[in-house]
């Protein structure tokens, strides 16, 4: 049976996956001429914009240097994917600055329906993207780096999750992956990063997660220390 190694990208993805799907039900959703619907689904999208502009940066600057320069075409091919994701966040922020700034009902419809638009086509892209990176980035890693390298390199990404945008992300990783999944990453925590980061991950998990989840998952994590 083939070995099953490590997946560098695949926890940030499915929280990220989980993001945009629920924020494209949400706008399209909305009625844009209703300002208590319009606000939150304007904001969610700046979440989502900011969220996915951190997560790329991570990439270009973290994990592409680490393919060589073996995979230096690789890394132009997928950072030239990143200037194409560049491009369809102006152009929903130029929307949303025209939104902001409509003055009548019809103009915040019109508005309304192009974001919705322009959101289905980030959407889509990215989805593909992420797709791809898994496909085509891992077997780089997975030939020059062991699966607790590159589990290492993952926690270097999760301590740079200070801020209250980034922890509230950590809510759709934690809902949106596997049990055994979070199990793994919450005892790779406790066995080589900060207990602050520990228990902040760990605490945030008794808050959203479901108790027929927390049940397996505080077996096979916290309850190995006592």
């Amino acid at each position: 049976m083939e070995e099953i190694r490590f997946n560098l990208f695949k926890s940030v993805h499915n929280g990220l996956r989980a993001l945009l799907a629920d924020t494209l039900l949400q706008v399209q959703q909305t009625d844009f001429q209703v300002n208590e619907q319009a606000s939150p689904a304007i904001e969610r999208i700046k979440l989502v914009l900011l969220l996915m502009h951190r997560h790329t940066k991570w990439e270009d600057e973290v994990v592409f240097p680490k393919l060589g320069t073996a995979g230096q075409s690789m890394s132009s091919y997928f950072t030239n994917q990143h200037y194409h994701t560049d491009a369809l966040t102006l152009s929903l922020d130029i929307l949303i600055c025209g939104f902001e700034e409509a003055k009548t009902k019809t103009e915040k419809e019109a508005i309304g329906g192009n974001l919705l638009n322009a959101f289905v086509e980030f959407t889509a892209y990215n989805f593909n993207h992420m797709n791809m990176e898994e496909q085509l980035i891992n077997p780089l890693l997975w030939g020059k780096y062991s699966d607790l390298e590159l589990q290492k390199l993952q926690l270097q990404h999760f301590h740079s999750f200070a801020s209250k945008t980034e922890q509230l992300f950590l809510q759709w990783m934690l809902i949106h992956n596997t049990n055994r999944e979070l199990i793994s990453w919450l005892n790779s925590m406790k066995q080589k990063s900060t207990s602050t980061l520990f228990n902040l991950v760990y605490d945030l998990a008794q808050k959203v997660l479901v108790p027929e989840r927390l049940e397996s998952i505080n077996l096979n994590v916290y309850a190995n220390e006592n």
